[in-house]
């Protein structure tokens, strides 16, 4: 009957195994109970033979999503689970009346979040009537900083998955306070069949060895699979590399989202509403705070215009909380002024701290892009094709950021001679971060990067060449006005060309946001020793975006090289389209 109504060729069948195309990625012969010579088809009929052998009652507990899943596809009596132990004890303790998607924002100073994270959220009333959070999560060990390996690792032979239920304060306490990543939670609108099976599958999940693989089985991909449960339409259109973000697009698509709620870290809170008040006004709320002059303050706040008086409040109770999170006060210290700072609120109740919708993961732009242009240089006229897999670079419109960053996975680049047709090779770089976060007197700020991959380096006025490079930088950007950022970083390396050398690389630089939709960064580097060469190169270059829209840019890069009493000039002109 099963094979008759066509069953293995289901797409919720296709979710509950996990399946990319027809083949399993979880490769767990506890799971896959046909993982020697799978087919959809021939793992549909093991199940139902094992559902309904002689270890019927063993099965039920070990597949209970399946099981269900077959009961109302054929309309079969239902089998009682109360003899599952482990099911029963998992509904009792993590009981979801509602399922939540959660996105923790990403943090580019840890290789293990640069893409941000995904998890699940189950919420809801226990027996005795208590409401309980839990946080589901698919997860590797990823805390290293030895980026080669970690790649290797990750995306070569693979690394041990761990699929966990803990507290969701556990979770709220990790990214929240030790590692100031905003959360947005997504609350699911789901049937309550579909609720069900989701409830159920989580089970079939615990005990399956899963290997997780950065670009096709990370946090994200096992998330979307299990949405697909309840939405299989969610993977109609397959992605080879799925994050946090597309999932969570996918799922607004699939109409699956029912509320948003953001949880902003303290940190970001204060960089926010200083932002809105003058440099005197948050000077001057700064002192009042850290000398525990709450009667001033309330005194002060009310004197001001009624909005303004209303930041400052808000501004004072976010930088104690952070002082208190960072350990600069005590427990007591902090409970003193923030019951004295609460009552400060009440006096504007009729306002309100907006939330950024532009920074809302699900209207993020596209992680993919590919750019066509043409280059001038060394007198020579060129095509330019470049491709980034993932994810976004520094003069893309980042506004959904809390601040000016990029990250390049695989970027590369081609270079056409149209003349003879050779093809070359203008920089392929494997891993790329650079993070451009304003200082602030309250919660102060580092910017840096890390670079590794391939790129040219000038050698003489005709010629340039090609050195591995292994590049940091650290530093700090200073925000004068809303739309400028300037910084100054002090960067340098390890590079390989013919031999292994060392060179440093100071940048200045500047970064505006412009009308009309454009951004220009300018930027001076002096390098040392380029090539492993005698002698310094300076690099002065300009880069001008104008956003047509979300999906597509024109670009423009000037770069003016001079070393050695010899200038070279470099012109790109680009159009570049995310997808």
């Amino acid at each position: 009957m099963a094979l008759g109504k066509q069953l293995d060729a289901s797409p919720r069948w296709a979710a509950l195994l996990h399946l990319n195309g027809l083949e399993p990625q979880i490769k767990d012969e506890h799971f896959i109970l046909t993982l020697g010579d799978f087919s959809p088809r021939k793992e549909l009929i093991a199940t139902i033979a094992l559902l309904y052998g002689s270890q019927a009652r063993e099965a039920a507990c070990r597949f209970p999503a399946r099981l269900a899943w077959l009961q109302t596809e054929l309309q079969l009596p239902v089998t009682p689970t109360d003899q599952c132990v482990e099911l029963t004890d998992f509904l009792a303790r993590a009981p979801a009346q509602t399922i939540s998607l959660v996105f923790a924002s990403e943090n580019l100073s840890q290789p293990s979040s640069m893409m941000g994270h995904l998890f699940l959220k189950v919420s809801g009333r226990n027996a005795e009537g208590q409401t309980l959070e839990h946080a589901i999560s698919f997860f590797t060990d990823a805390d290293s900083f030895n980026i080669p390996k970690l790649f290797y690792d990750s995306m070569v032979v693979g690394k041990p998955g761990y699929f966990l239920l803990s507290p969701y304060k556990d979770e709220q306490d990790q990214y929240l306070v030790k590692e100031q990543r905003s959360l947005w939670e997504y609350d699911l609108a789901l049937q309550p069949y579909e609720f069900k099976l989701l409830q159920l599958h989580m089970i079939e999940l615990k005990h399956a060895r899963i290997t997780y693989f950065f670009q096709d089985f990370n946090c994200a991909t096992l998330v979307e699979q299990i949405l697909a449960i309840a939405a299989p339409h969610m993977q109609d259109k397959p992605s080879h590399w799925v994050t946090p973000k597309s999932v969570i697009q996918r799922a607004q698509s699939a109409q699956l989202i029912a509320n948003v709620t953001v949880r902003t870290p303290a940190k970001w809170l204060v960089k926010n509403v200083q932002g809105e008040l003058p440099d005197k006004v948050v000077q001057q709320t700064q002192a009042l705070v850290d000398a525990d002059k709450t009667s001033d303050l309330a005194t002060w706040s009310v004197q001001l215009e009624e909005q303004q008086g209303f930041l400052v409040t808000n501004l004072a109770r976010a930088y104690n909380h952070y002082r208190f999170e960072q350990k600069d006060v005590t427990f007591e210290r902090w409970q003193k002024m923030d019951q004295a700072l609460r009552p400060l609120e009440q006096r504007f109740a009729g306002l309100a701290l907006e939330t950024n919708t532009s920074r809302d993961p699900s209207l993020a732009p596209r992680e993919r892009q590919l750019s066509l242009g043409w280059r001038h240089h060394h007198g020579r006229d060129l095509l330019k094709l470049d491709y980034l897999p993932m994810s976004h670079k520094l003069e893309d419109n980042n506004t959904e950021y809390n601040s000016e960053n990029e990250l390049r996975l695989f970027d590369s680049a081609l270079l056409i001679d149209p003349r003879n047709g050779k093809v070359s090779i203008d920089h392929l770089t494997v891993y790329g971060t650079q993070s451009l976060l304003p200082r602030d007197p309250m919660t102060g700020g580092l910017s840096g990067g890390v670079t590794i991959g391939f790129d040219r380096q000038m050698k003489d006025a005709t010629r340039d060449g090609m050195a591995f490079l292994m590049e940091g930088n650290i530093g700090a950007t200073w925000r004068p006005s809303r739309d400028i950022d300037a910084f100054a970083l002090m960067g340098g390396g390890w590079g390989y060309h013919q031999h292994g050398y060392l060179y440093a690389k100071p940048t200045l630089g500047m970064l505006v946001r412009e009308v009309f939709d454009m951004k220009s960064i300018i930027t001076i580097s002096q390098i040392s020793r380029p090539l492993g060469q005698s002698g310094a190169t300076t690099e002065m270059r300009l880069t001008q975006s104008k956003y047509l829209d979300k999906q597509n840019t024109v670009m423009l890069d000037v770069v003016r090289t001079r070393r050695s009493g010899q200038t070279v000039n470099r012109l790109d002109l680009s159009f570049k389209r995310l997808f």
